[in-house]
């Protein structure tokens, strides 16, 4: 029976390990696709904006001139010869513009009149009169309220990003005007500032609504059937038109592409795709979808780290479940023993001398065993430690590359913005230093980021003087990106002091009650809060951490700083950085930690949470 027992609890724990550590694996690749969204939204309008200010540009240095609005000003109220000579000398007069224009994807110049008629495209300009209200919005909207517009949106002959104008002639308004950008200048600005494949898919029953019969050999149907890919951009590209696999498309199915943006694990292809629906600026319905596959490093890694773990959790099971097993049957044969020993007061009494004689043994060589396992367990802390700064690493390495991304290409499009402005004799003083400025603010803003990063990896356990204000503000740069995506407000009330001690290790403390408060802030709706209190009391360096997040049961609280103890669901933490924050602090720095619960008033609001009491000895090495 017992072997039936032991087999029954070896299936649990390995059953129970497996749910943990998928749960875990799940979750955080569930948190990494939605960055992924969140990174490629916020690249994705940093990459747009930059082409608005470029349109906005043309019509005000070329389009919005004297001379341009002169020639057009009595278009609308013309006849058709009046308005053939119009049109010619409005193409003569901006066709090299243009030309140069079409070089970075700028796909269209279109006048249009009041009543909303095309007055002249220079894509084609021998098609015109035809009557846009029921196919522009834009060009309705602007017409109607004498306001600029601009996204996407399809036309009778192409689709692009149109950037909508009115026109004016002695505050009399005389039509609009149009500049517009291929759907081709985002998809390779991903492709080049992000090193991903980048496709723009456009709906299907817009594209038969609206483009000319003679204008659908545009446009050639893609994997999914309500869109269609635009035949020139996917030929410029050069990219495979199946870029999804048929279980995932069957998965996209179910979502839905109009939900909202979002991003899933191709498992079939090993790639992540990320899909930005793209509205119609006016009617706000889905017209396009912008569909990014990008490399699943991270997922790979994850999956991967989860079977090590599981597999490595399996074999400690059958260690201890073994070694259990032997233990048990040692004590029912001493029981035997005993009752045996017990028929006998005279060879009781002689075992009892020859263990008498064993336990004196045993007391010479206690000693050097105790020795042994405390030796044996700094090491183990050592590697404690080192695993649990190796899991913020790896987490702050992401975070790293996370922040990169919009300087890196907000730099790259600044740059490019210019050279074009430079090209179109367009470029300003104050334009050039304007992105100059930019430019310097985003490179001093990523050699900051290495700076801390460097400075906490550097694992120095010397010790140095260092300034407490100076080193506080590394540390929240370090969880900057979190502070930032958790909306957490971190209040701060540090005296300038300066100390002598291991600030990387401080640091880590800090980092360890950060991620703490944290994930206990994750799922709270009311404003979240950090308040860090820094002062010398008493020649102790005095640290006061607090939260608002309402607390820890006090039926745990003495069980806090304890290993592999954790307050949070196991699928999200170990159990190791508030340990680790405790021997760092006491055996570390000579310190004292404690925490209790506390409640408090802040902004004419009472709040409760966890109170982090930190007292570090300042005496002459380690105050300056």
């Amino acid at each position: 029976m017992g072997k039936i027992y032991f087999f029954i609890a070896f299936v649990i724990l390995v059953f129970s390990s497996y749910l943990i550590l998928n749960t875990e694996k799940n979750e955080k690749i569930k948190e990494h696709l939605n960055n992924k969204t969140k990174q490629y939204e916020q690249s994705y309008h940093v990459l747009y904006d930059q082409y608005k200010r470029l349109s906005t540009m043309i019509f005000t240095t070329k389009i919005n001139t004297d001379e341009i609005l002169y020639l057009f000003k009595d278009a609308y109220k013309a006849d058709e010869q009046e308005k053939a000579i119009i049109r010619k000398k409005l193409y003569e007069k901006l066709n090299n513009t243009y030309t140069l224009l079409k070089q970075y994807n700028l796909k269209q110049l279109h006048f249009h009149l009041p009543n909303n008629d095309s007055f002249l495209r220079f894509h084609r300009p021998n098609k015109f009169g035809d009557n846009l209200t029921d196919i522009r919005p834009t060009v309705k909207y602007v017409n109607k309220y004498k306001k600029t517009v601009d996204g996407f949106e399809e036309g009778r002959i192409y689709n692009g990003y149109r950037f909508v104008f009115p026109l004016f002639y002695e505050k009399e308004h005389i039509g609009s005007i149009e500049v517009s950008f291929s759907t081709l200048v985002l998809s390779k600005d991903f492709i080049k500032n992000f090193d991903v494949v980048a496709r723009f898919l456009i709906s299907k029953d817009v594209v038969n609504e609206k483009v000319f019969k003679n204008e659908k050999i545009n446009y050639v149907k893609s994997q999914f059937d309500n869109f269609y890919f635009e035949t020139k951009v996917n030929d410029t590209l050069k990219i495979e038109r199946s870029i999804v696999s048929k279980k995932t498309k069957n998965i996209i199915r179910q979502q839905g592409l109009s939900d909202s943006n979002f991003s899933l694990y191709d498992s079939a292809n090993k790639h992540v795709l990320t899909f930005l629906k793209i509205k119609n600026p006016i009617s706000q319905k889905v017209v396009g979808i912008l569909v990014i596959k990008s490399d699943a490093k991270y997922i790979h890694n994850k999956v991967l780290n989860s079977y090590t773990m599981f597999a490595g959790s399996v074999i400690f099971i059958i260690v201890a479940l073994l070694f259990l097993y032997k233990n048990k049957n040692q004590t029912l044969i001493l029981n035997q023993s005993v009752k045996e020993k017990t028929k006998s007061l005279t060879k009781l009494n002689k075992e009892l001398e020859e263990n008498k004689q064993q336990l004196q043994l045993l007391n010479e060589n206690l000693e050097k065993k105790v020795k042994e396992e405390v030796s044996k367990n700094r090491d183990k802390d050592r590697v404690l430690f080192e695993q649990s700064k190796m899991a913020a690493l790896g987490e702050m390495i992401g975070n790293i590359a996370h922040q990169w991304r919009q300087p890196l290409s907000a730099i790259s499009t600044g740059v490019s913005s210019m050279q074009l402005q430079k090209e179109l004799n367009l470029l300003s003083d104050d334009d050039f230093q304007n992105n100059c400025r930019s430019i310097n603010k985003n490179v001093e803003y990523l050699s900051k980021t290495i700076d801390d990063f460097r400075n906490f990896i550097r694992g120095n356990s010397k010790k140095e003087s260092f300034n407490i204000k100076e080193s506080i503000q590394s540390f929240l740069s370090i969880v900057s990106s979190y502070t930032k995506k958790d909306n957490i407000d971190i209040i701060l009330d540090i005296e300038d002091i300066q100390i002598t001690g291991l600030q990387n290790e401080l640091n880590q403390c800090l980092i360890n009650l950060f991620n703490n408060a944290r994930d206990a802030m994750s799922d709270k709706k009311v404003e979240k809060y950090i308040f860090i209190t820094v002062f010398k009391q008493n020649n102790e360096l005095k640290i006061e951490f607090k939260d608002n997040a309402g607390g820890i049961k006090e039926s745990i609280l003495d069980k806090i700083f304890e290993p592999y103890f954790t307050t949070k669901h196991q699928s999200q933490g170990t159990g190791l950085g508030l340990h680790m924050t405790y021997k760092l602090i006491v055996e570390g720095m000579d310190g004292k930690i404690s925490v209790r619960n506390k409640s408090y008033i802040y902004g004419n609001k009472e709040y409760e949470g966890a109170f982090f009491d930190i007292s570090i000895p300042l005496d002459e090495d380690r105050l300056l």
